[in-house]
């Protein structure tokens, strides 16, 4: 994205350029895992609104006996509206311009990371305040979601397992997958979710990779122990957020194609402005500035695909 500079002192103007170029760079080169982007429902779109489909209906294919049938995918829906996010330094010029004047430091680095993790910490905020369910209106993580909302004799799910004995264990992580097989499909059928993942919070990292990354255990067999294979590993990747606080952590069911627990709309690139000397901002303040504009939103989607363990021991 091209910025453009009006000729002013070698200075500030260079000062402006470094701090542009060290953003970008940074911006492009960071290492933060936008684990909301990749486990979730990324859209580019610069639309004022966009409406996601919720559906209802179970995929299938039948004899056809009489008229061709039809599924609505609109029976349910999301719709999100991209906010506008901002983040941006000021200085005097004449500072910018005095002799002792030594660059902006690591600013733009850390501005570049922190444009990189917004949408991280949108979904992070969305899972700690499990707001409401656009499948049910019930809180998103429930001890009795619908599994059919259109049909309350299909049953329900549970995705809040909440209490003591929550925290990440081999048997529990066990529990995640075996809660994700029990869910239907809306048409009473099986849902075909399955643990995939597990997302979680940096306490629990050691844990988790132990129970699932590890090649042998030990384990007790009769009166003595023994190493054995461990069965668990690879059974699901280890998503290990600094986004998320507290002791929750989320097995996440990401198999079904159309099935997404999140949904992160942005426009796919920032806007930078700058006001240099020639710019009413300097006239007022005699400061000249850089700030990068992001546009998005982000919204919780399908219970089915992720529960909450509250993490208590």
């Amino acid at each position: 994205m091209g910025t453009e500079f009006y000729l002013m002192s070698g200075d500030a103007q260079r000062a402006l350029e470094d701090f542009s170029q060290d953003f970008m760079g940074a911006y492009v080169a960071s290492d933060v895992e936008e684990w909301s982007k990749t486990y979730g429902l990324s859209f580019t779109s610069k639309a004022l609104k966009t409406t996601y489909p919720i559906p209802l209906a179970t995929s299938g294919f039948t004899e056809l006996v009489g008229d061709l049938k039809y599924r609505e995918l609109f029976q349910r829906s999301l719709s999100l509206m991209p906010k506008t996010w901002q983040d941006g330094v000021e200085e005097l010029a004449s500072r910018i311009e005095a002799p002792d004047f030594m660059g902006w430091g690591a600013f733009p680095a850390a501005m570049a990371a922190d444009a990189k993790q917004l949408p991280n910490k949108l979904i992070a905020t969305l899972l700690a305040a499990n707001g409401t369910s656009p499948l049910d209106n019930l809180a998103f993580f429930h001890s009795a979601h619908l599994i059919n909302p259109l049909d309350s004799s299909a049953g329900t799910f549970d995705n809040l397992i909440s209490g003591a004995g929550t925290t990440p264990t081999a048997a529990n992580v066990k529990l995640a997958a075996q809660y994700f097989r029990t869910i239907k499909s809306p048409g009473g059928g099986p849902g075909g979710y399955r643990l995939t993942h597990i997302l979680a919070p940096s306490v629990w990292e050691e844990d988790l990779r132990d129970i699932l990354e590890q090649a042998l255990i030990i384990q007790e067999l009769g009166t003595s122990f023994a190493a054995v294979d461990n069965r668990h590993r690879g059974r699901a990747k280890v998503i290990i957020s600094d986004e998320l606080t507290g002791t929750a952590w989320y097995p996440l069911s990401l198999n079904k194609p159309g099935a997404f627990p999140w949904v992160v709309q942005d426009e796919g690139g920032f806007e930078e402005i700058v006001n240099d000397k020639i710019s009413d901002h300097y006239k007022r303040t005699l400061k000249v500035s850089v700030a990068h504009i992001l546009r998005m939103n982000a919204a919780l989607a399908l219970p089915q695909c992720v529960q909450e363990w509250e993490g208590t021991a």
